[in-house]
């Protein structure tokens, strides 16, 4: 199984940056979209080389703890 990563920055006004890695093809973007139900819409995305390989198939779990 890949390793996936999530770098998540958030500056001091808010501004929240992520990059995704581990991903191949159009997943990531599916993976990106559960940050954004977290965060909010996205203002801008750059895609890796790493999206324009075959896709894969991925399956998500997510817990939300208060």
């Amino acid at each position: 199984m890949p390793q996936r990563e999530f770098d998540i920055q958030i500056s001091p006004n808010g501004d929240v940056e992520l990059q995704v890695s581990g991903y191949k093809g159009k997943t990531c973007l599916e993976a990106m979209r559960v940050f954004e139900q977290i965060v909010g819409e996205l203002k801008s995305r750059t895609l890796t080389s790493e999206y324009y390989e075959p896709d894969e198939v991925v399956q998500y779990r997510v817990d939300q703890r208060h």
